[in-house]
């Protein structure tokens, strides 16, 4: 996943940026908007801070006092950095506006094609002539062009402008349907819109349409005595208020949320310098706690194999964890047992090197290779350590192992009837033989120069293990795969 920031909207028809960062294993994406100290920088000087804080992406506002902005700076110094982009550009349709301006949004598309830059569009304030039909009308037109050019665009709900929140953006979604259309949620707007207590429910109820969150520090009760009080207790540092924002992480690690997170922080006073890093600092100890590997309450959770290791005269045992559960949850590990079945050490490895659901698995004296969900992973025993992983490409569920006695590995797909080879020499995953007479290869058994296949049959329901007819057990001779 990613680290992003997006810079965005406030109460004004002001100058938004964002920008994004870092691909950081099981954690969630976090966008910043690009006020607070940055508003008044160049292109470049704005990207400058962000890659010097560790940002590599930023979104740009498309619409800025009644003018469309010259995205061509922000493209043009992005495109320089290999380690930066342009992450999205935001569109806020103004009833008011001039009609060039207003039909600014497919000029904007234009500029957007090839560059896999989403487009992100805001409603602005309700006032006379600004129906639910035209709303409706320009969101599909949006969405249609944007469709035609492959840009995707998120419908952005805000507070006091005639989409106000995510439940309200989700029913026109939903009603719209396209492939390229899904929308935003952001803590600042939910708050104010009274839902800061039920936001687990909120983030729940659009789901399946949610591709981008934003988040800011916020105190629990909104000061509404005027619009700045409004705003500055409903954006701050993420160090800053007494809303417990985690629980929004939480809330979409529970969703296995793939989006982006965002940062939102217009109008805050402290220096960028200060309160970027800082922020970040907040939001990786979040997810650090978040992502803490679940203790389990006994040594075998789903037990899927056990292998026998002799020069320690011990047993490894492999848990898909969660019950029979084959999600790539992080959730799984490896059970060490003495000789005579007394559990040596219930957590061996597995749950802090993130393994999904271990199941087959081969042993040397010195290496342990265990199947996961996407591939092969190689564990040193004697140091306890995951030496190598071997990615077995398009495999669906890599199920079981053996090895060759000069040292070539054999994996089965049980959904993809295959089975890869990872030979010694290359230690590259390849598919070595793809056939339905496989039929589910579940087992394997290495006898000499002869490959055991223990085949499930051939499944007659897909995303179940029913079968239409009983499995076989199959002798493959390793060089003539016959």
């Amino acid at each position: 996943m990613q680290y992003t920031v997006f810079c965005n909207d406030g109460l004004d028809d002001v100058f938004n940026i964002s920008f994004w960062s870092g691909n950081k294993k099981n954690q969630l994406a976090i966008l910043r908007y690009n006020f607070g100290g940055l508003e008044d920088m160049s292109p470049k000087n704005q990207i400058d801070m962000l890659r010097k804080h560790g940002y590599d992406g930023m979104t740009v506002m498309a619409n800025f006092k009644n003018a469309l902005t010259d995205l061509k700076p922000f493209f043009k110094y992005a495109d320089e950095h290999e380690d930066f982009e342009i992450y999205s550009v935001f569109f806020r349709y103004n009833f008011n506006d001039s009609e060039a301006v207003k039909s600014g949004w497919k000029t904007i598309i234009d500029k957007l094609q090839g560059r896999n830059t989403d487009l992100w569009i805001i409603f602005g304030r309700p006032v006379e002539g600004f129906t639910p039909e035209l709303i409706e009308r320009v969101l599909r037109d949006v969405v249609a062009y944007a469709e035609t050019k492959n840009v995707k665009v998120s419908l952005y709900p805000h507070h006091y402008d005639v989409i106000q929140t995510a439940e309200e953006a989700y029913k026109l979604v939903t009603k719209i349907n396209a492939p390229n259309l899904d929308l935003a949620v952001h803590s600042c707007h939910e708050i104010r819109s009274g839902n800061g207590d039920r936001i687990e429910e909120v983030l729940e109820n659009v789901k399946d349409k949610l591709a981008h969150v934003t988040i800011a520090g916020s105190d629990t009760i909104v000061d509404y005595t005027n619009a700045w009080t409004v705003e500055n207790s409903t954006i701050k540092p993420l160090y800053r208020g007494t809303y417990d924002v985690s629980r929004i992480l939480k809330q979409l690690a529970n969703q296995d949320y793939k989006g982006a997170v965002g940062f939102i922080n217009h109008l805050i006073k402290e220096n960028p310098d200060m309160y970027l890093p800082k922020t970040r600092e907040v939001y990786n100890h979040w997810l650090k706690e978040i992502n803490k590997p679940k203790v389990p309450s006994q040594a075998y959770d789903a037990p899927d194999q056990c292998t026998y290791h002799a020069p320690s005269n011990t047993w490894f045992v492999s848990n898909l964890g969660g019950g029979i559960s084959l999600d790539r949850d992080n959730y799984g590990w490896i059970t060490r047992i003495d000789a005579e079945g007394n559990v040596i050490d219930p957590v061996w490895i597995g749950l802090e090197e993130g393994m999904h659901a271990p199941s087959g698995m081969t042993i040397t004296d010195t290496h342990l290779y265990v199947c996961d969900r996407d591939g092969v992973h190689e564990i040193d025993i004697e140091n306890k350590k995951i030496t190598n992983f071997y990615p077995t490409p398009e495999g669906e569920f890599i199920n079981d192992i053996a090895m060759a006695t000069n040292g070539d590995l054999y994996v089965s797909d049980f959904f993809g009837n295959r089975i890869y080879k990872i030979p010694a020499k290359t230690k590259v995953a390849e598919v070595w033989l793809q056939s339905d007479r496989l039929e589910t290869p579940d087992g394997l058994y290495m006898d000499k120069d002869k490959l055991i296949v223990v085949s499930w049959g051939v499944l007659s329901e897909p995303g179940t293990f029913n079968t239409s007819k009983f499995g076989d057990i199959l002798s493959i001779d390793l060089k003539t795969k016959k």
